[in-house]
């Protein structure tokens, strides 16, 4: 058996230049989904200064993980080693990618040298690296010449890590920008099945993710045993060069999800991704211990011989004005603790006190620290989500409906809609607000803990924040006209005091009365089902009435919805119809 990989992204030194230009920008949210290297551009030029800073970061980043216990890099991305196979207005791509060749192999041996093996990240396909008037069985043709030739190029590589499910964003402005060219079952099997041989030739190892965001009839791939098996060919299945990639949720990286059932009984042999720096909770900015779930986690599949191993994303994932770097400057404490205590649970079968030694605490501190975040864990879990609504298991569609729908990376959304959503899907509002209130009341015993653990806690952003956590979900909970004005009142206060923090949206509107509440309760139990099984009404619906739903009902709901979906992530459309 090939040793286990202990896997951690690399994004984070990439964002050198980034960070002076977001800061001098009108619009200071980062995309953190990918490492900016088109970005780093300067007059069209590939600037060797500005390597020679990003190797320089991952000289630092690389010494640190590897003396946690990784041993294996993911690197953003393909696509800029790659050789082209169209221009567009006479940009000098094919040069582009003959500094980047150059540039990436340095990288590439810095990783090696520190005992961590790399492996490239690519989605299907690419615009320049897609041949004009290509058909699916062409492109696939193709992207196997080019995944060969890559790796030949390339012997420092452990392979490619394949994303088929979700393209780049809408905010994503460049020639290597990403596009869905794979939606079906059979074209995502053809893609797999005409590949694979480029690994098996080379000897490296194709990983191959299985998240999707609903987009394409592939879009239920993460939660579907019947759309997974029918999506894989046999080849892939017995061949010693091929991995699954499984998130540990059925969604995308949030609690109160049993862990992915894929995970415990999985077709192939996989790795499972975790996620450090928690893009829905505070990307790391206060307490977000992940370290019980996780535990549980490692502790579930100790025995599990299909696990390979994990792939942690400590950097990677959503949009947000914050800007800590985990393991370099403008570092995140809360992110680093996380990522050291994953990757010791997962080589220690889910041993928490052992893994909290390894991070650096002593045996006479554990009580305290392990005290500290469980408070922490209760604060993430009661008031940040609505506990009776996150437990729920809702579906649209394709799509596993997120047990957060009123926190969107650093935006918070409170509108009739929601709340309505919320009332439906919730048990007792009651009971939400005690968990809530219990939770909050921890917040005094946390900095009584981090006084004497010298912990590097900034207790009154921690406070304030949950604070306009609770004011949300209360307003969402009870819709009572005072409750929405306290919370616009407390929110200005905030983000006086913390403008690159959290931004808010309410939009309530008078509560619905009892034909509007009845027209909403058949709308929405008509498009969101309660179990996995897709019922009659969802194929009717969906496909036949899709056009109708997209252009019609999303744009009269559209103000009610998080403004930065369309604006940021892949559209909203692309996921319904």
């Amino acid at each position: 058996m090939k040793k286990k990989i202990y896997m951690v992204d690399s994004s984070a030194p990439f964002f050198v230049r980034k960070k002076q230009k977001k800061e001098q920008s009108a619009e200071p949210s980062i995309n953190w989904s990918k490492a900016p290297t088109h970005d780093l551009l300067k007059n069209n030029k590939v600037r060797r200064k500005t390597h020679k800073k990003i190797r320089e970061g991952f000289q630092v980043y690389v010494k640190r993980l590897s003396k946690l216990g990784y041993n294996s890099l993911s690197i953003d991305e393909a696509a800029y080693l790659l050789w082209p196979v169209r221009e567009v207005d006479s940009l000098p791509i094919r040069k582009w990618v003959q500094k980047y060749r150059k540039y990436y192999r340095k990288l590439f041996r810095i990783a090696l040298e520190h005992g961590m093996t790399p492996y490239l990240t690519a989605d299907v396909w690419y615009f320049v690296h897609t041949p004009e008037g290509a058909k699916k069985r062409e492109l696939f043709e193709h992207m196997a010449r080019s995944f060969r030739g890559l790796l030949k190029d390339f012997p420092e590589l452990g392979g490619i890590i394949l994303r088929v499910g979700e393209s780049d964003g809408v905010d994503v402005e460049s020639p290597f920008r990403s596009q869905l060219m794979v939606k079906t079952a059979a074209d995502l099997r053809k893609c797999l099945q005409t590949i694979l041989p480029a690994f098996q030739e080379t000897e490296r190892t194709l990983i191959f993710r299985t998240w999707t965001l609903g987009a394409g009839k592939i879009g239920d791939l993460l939660w579907n045993r019947n759309t997974l098996l029918q999506s894989l060919p046999v080849q892939c299945l017995s061949s010693d060069n091929f991995l699954l990639s499984y998130k540990f949720s059925q969604s995308d990286f949030t609690r109160y999800q049993k862990l992915n059932p894929y995970a415990l009984n999985s077709p192939a042999p996989y790795i499972l991704e975790l996620q450090t720096r928690r893009e829905y909770e505070g990307f790391g900015e206060f307490p977000c211990f992940v370290g019980f779930d996780y535990s549980d986690y490692a502790r579930q599949l100790r025995n599990n011989s299909r696990l390979r191993g994990i792939h942690v994303w400590c950097q990677t994932g959503g949009w947000s004005r914050f800007k800590n770097y985990s393991f370099l400057k403008s570092r995140s404490y809360w992110n680093e603790l996380n990522t050291a205590v994953t990757v010791h649970l997962f080589r220690s079968n889910g041993d928490l006190d052992a893994s909290l030694l390894k991070a650096g605490y002593s045996s006479g501190e554990l009580i305290r620290i392990r005290r500290f975040l469980q408070l922490s864990d209760d604060l993430i879990k009661h008031v940040l989500y609505i506990p009776s609504f996150a437990s729920r298991e809702l579906y649209l569609n394709r799509s596993r409906i997120p047990s957060l729908i009123h926190v969107l990376w650093d935006r918070i959304t409170v509108t009739s809609l929601l709340a309505e959503v919320v009332r439906i899907y919730s048990g007792s509002a009651e009971s939400d607000w005690h968990k809530s209130c219990a939770a909050m009341d921890g917040l005094s015993e946390m900095e009584d803990l981090a006084r004497k653990l010298r912990l590097r806690y900034r207790s009154r952003f921690h406070r304030d924040t949950m604070q306009l956590f609770q004011l949300s979900q209360r307003a969402l909970l009870f819709t009572e006209e005072s409750a929405v004005q306290e919370l616009q009142e407390f929110f200005k206060k905030y983000s006086d005091r913390y403008p690159g923090a959290y931004d808010l949206t309410v939009r309530m509107e008078k509560k619905p009365g009892r034909m509007q509440k009845a027209l909403l309760g058949f709308l929405f139990k008509s498009l969101i089902r309660t179990q996995p099984e897709y019922r009659f009404r969802d194929r009717a619906v969906f496909g036949i009435l899709g056009p109708l739903i997209v252009h019609i009902l999303l744009p009269m709901f559209r103000k009610y919805l998080p403004d930065t979906l369309d604006q940021q992530a892949m559209p909203v459309a692309e996921l319904i119809g």
